[in-house]
């Protein structure tokens, strides 16, 4: 059987790899244990929500990780974008 050997610089890296190799060998397994006519419809169900998962968890890391190394390098702190004037805010309930 083939191996694989990563190289990785943290924890954080270390598990996206394993989320990612995880992903593709649960869908892998999907395709071949789906029934006839349902391989398509079932990986796309899995890709859908295993996959969004796995995308929001790696750039939530990824985001991580330039927050940590702008801390260590002691710049400003962010500013975050003004909101436009006609713009819906986020706790003002919509139209009934």
């Amino acid at each position: 059987m083939p191996t694989l050997t990563i190289e990785y610089r943290d924890d954080a890296e270390r598990l996206a790899l394993e989320q990612a190799i995880a992903y593709v060998t649960h869908l892998r397994q999907l395709a071949l244990d789906a029934p006839d006519g349902s391989v398509l419809t079932a990986c796309e169900q899995l890709a859908l929500k295993d996959g969004r998962a796995l995308l929001r968890s790696t750039l939530a890391a990824a985001l991580d990780s330039r927050t940590q190394a702008a801390e260590q390098k002691g710049g400003p702190p962010a500013s975050a974008p003004r909101r436009t004037p006609d713009a819906p805010r986020a706790d003002i309930a919509g139209p009934c």
